[in-house]
Formats: structure tokens, C-alpha cells, sequence
């Protein structure tokens, strides 16, 4: 898992210092900050983060810190917070609630930063330590979104909870950033656009960005019509992405797979994601290296 870590808070000063501060000490992690609230919203959405630094008192705010970390919680279940504050006895009651979730790590007083970051980087490596011995609560948690979305019966929520699930998936790979339901320049709306920012020679091969087209219909099967239809998306990016991915809860029809090899010479490949491949990659140890064996099995087959 990437060691990304975000910080929270409405000065500029500090969250940008803390970032600065703690990269020149932990240069082995990712740092990035956040003052200003819409990007904060835009970065606990759509950034892949397994922890977060974060103040509680947000003045001129919608919501404070600790409505920002139930929201974290609530779409990210990788990601912990680290809460820090100079005010925490104003909001003993509900860090109360909070610390019931088992997500807060630690919880810091505000210091001057040469007596401050050297607890914050120890308690920052005791986090990932204990999550590297024990990754399964990432791949619990995976399966447990899957099934959330696979049982879901409202057609709106499904289609959204799967979307979300295949964010997460794809972050637990290592991709930094995932953004959801976007437009590209002709009009096609693309479920989820994976920028592709993994340092890696044979995913970098791909291009600048991955398309993934979500299917959460477990009754239905994939056919050649929706390969084609995808298709053509990957063509309108003019080279930026020569790799999409059809995931989907159901199945892919036979004739689907027989035009993905009649399609075999062009540069764009398309990988598909069933059942099989889907769990293949929850239970695995080493999801990068999982995607890269299902690219391989099933580029040299079409």
C-alpha cells in the first residue's frame, strides 16, 4: 500500500508546514495538504489516503473536524485520522463517539514543530506498521463493499456503490487519484478515469489515464454491443489512455470475448473484470502485482 497521508486544516500555514515538515523527516511517505473546504471535500472523495492528519476546529467551515473524519470513515475504509487540536475538552463528548470507531490512531496537542513532529512521525510509523503485518483489514473491508454494492436493490445506489467499491479497488493498488463520473472531450460520460501515476514500467506503458466502465448488473451479461460502445471511448482519448477496464458483477458473453480478439491489434486493450478476477484481486497480498498477472492473462489471449 502507498504510505499517503493528507492533512487537514483551515491554515494554510499549518497544513502546509506539517506537510513540509513531515516530508524532510519521513521521505519514504506522501504528504499533501488542505485548507481551503471545497478541496478538502474533493480530496477525502476522490484522493487515495490511508491516513489522515486533522484538526478539529474549522473556523468558517460548514462542518468541523470531526464531521470531516465520520465522512472520511464513511467513504474511505482504508484510511485512519490522526485528530489534533488545541481545543480538544470543547469537543470532548463527541471525540468520545469518535474514538469508538477504532479508526483515531492518535490524538495531538498543537506544538511548536521541533517538539511536535517527532511524535506525530512515531505515531505515523506505529499505523503502518501494524497495518503492514496485518493487511487483511484492507481486503475485509474490500469484500465488504463488495457485497454492499452486489446486494444493494435500489438501481440508483447500486450502480454508485459499485462505482465507489472500483475506487477503492483500484486506490488499493496504488493509483493515486480516481475521478468519478466524468466527461471527456466528446460528451462520453466514463464512469471512474484512474490517473495513472504508478511508478511502474509495464502499467506506464498504458498511457496517462485508465477508463473503467462499471457494471453492477448481476442478472445481466456484458455483450459485444458494450465492449464496442467502450470501445469507442478509448479511441476519443486520443492516446491518453490505451487501457479500459468493463467491471462488472455479472457476466461477459462469449461473443464479447470473440470481438475482443478480433480487436487484438489495436494499441488499446481492454481488460475485463467478472466475479473471478474481482475476488482474485480482494484476496490478494500484492494487488499490483495481481492486476499486472490478469493484464498479462488476458492481453496475450486478445
Amino acid at each position: 500500500m502507498r504510505k499517503n497521508i493528507i492533512i487537514i486544516d483551515d491554515s494554510k500555514e499549518q497544513s502546509e508546514g506539517l506537510a513540509k515538515g513531515l516530508g524532510k523527516i519521513m521521505p519514504e511517505y506522501t504528504f499533501e495538504s488542505y485548507h481551503v473546504e471545497s478541496e478538502i471535500q474533493k480530496a477525502i472523495e476522490n484522493r487515495f489516503f490511508s491516513l489522515a492528519i486533522l484538526d478539529i476546529r474549522m473556523d468558517g467551515f460548514a462542518v468541523d473536524g470531526i464531521g470531516l473524519a465520520e465522512k472520511i470513515f464513511e467513504v474511505n475504509p482504508f484510511a485512519n485520522v490522526i485528530i489534533v487540536s488545541a481545543f480538544k475538552d470543547e469537543y470532548f463528548l463527541r471525540l468520545k463517539d469518535l474514538f469508538l470507531t477504532g479508526k483515531v490512531v492518535d490524538i495531538q496537542d498543537k506544538e511548536d514543530f521541533d517538539t511536535w513532529l517527532p511524535k506525530l512521525k512515531k505515531s505515523i510509523e506505529t499505523y503502518y506498521s501494524k497495518l503492514e503485518k496485518d493487511p487483511s483489514e484492507i481486503n475485509n473491508a474490500l469484500l465488504q463493499f463488495y457485497s454492499e454494492a452486489k446486494n444493494e436493490t435500489d438501481t440508483y445506489r447500486k450502480g454508485e456503490r459499485f462505482e465507489h467499491f472500483m475506487s477503492l479497488m483500484f486506490q488499493s493498488i496504488g493509483f493515486n487519484q480516481v475521478l468519478k463520473r466524468v466527461k471527456d472531450q466528446s460528451l462520453n460520460e466514463v464512469d471512474l478515469i484512474i490517473r495513472n501515476d504508478i511508478e511502474d514500467n509495464f502499467i506506464g506503458k498504458f498511457g496517462k489515464y485508465i477508463l473503467v466502465e462499471c457494471k453492477n448488473k448481476p442478472e445481466d451479461k456484458v455483450n459485444k454491443n458494450d465492449f464496442i460502445v467502450f470501445q469507442n471511448k478509448l479511441k476519443n482519448t486520443n492516446g491518453l489512455s490505451e487501457l479500459g477496464i468493463l467491471a462488472t458483477t455479472g457476466h461477459i458473453t462469449k461473443n464479447t470475448y470473440i470481438e475482443a480478439v478480433r480487436e487484438s491489434s489495436e494499441s488499446r486493450k481492454i481488460l475485463f473484470l467478472s466475479n473471478p478476477e474481482i475476488e482474485k484481486l480482494i484476496k490478494a497480498e500484492n494487488k499490483l502485482s495481481a492486476f499486472k498477472s490478469l493484464i498479462d492473462d488476458q492481453v496475450k489471449d486478445n
